[in-house]
């Protein structure tokens, strides 16, 4: 019985440690280039971040703009969270 329960905590801790490294990143930059179609925008760093239909891109995000985005890391791509112009 104890074995199992060591079993079951150890598995516990295995999926709740591997849970947090798929965490989310802040960066902060101004946009160089967005191609809607593509679902792709570059900031001028050359920092590029694509986004699926789940992510609201507004037309405030703009060639020139001064965004703070919120992505993560998935399948060597950096995928937008969250986007929002700053003032």
């Amino acid at each position: 019985m104890k074995r199992a329960m060591l079993a079951m905590i150890l598995g516990l801790v295995v999926v709740v440690l591997s849970a947090g490294l798929v965490a989310a990143a802040d960066l902060q930059g101004k946009v160089k280039t967005i191609e809607v179609n593509q679902k792709v925008l570059t900031l001028d760093d050359g920092t590029k971040l694509y986004w699926t239909d789940t992510v609201t891109v507004t037309e405030a995000v703009k060639s020139g703009a001064m965004v703070k985005a919120t992505y993560e890391e998935k399948d060597g791509r950096f995928m937008l969270k969250k986007i929002e112009v700053m003032q």
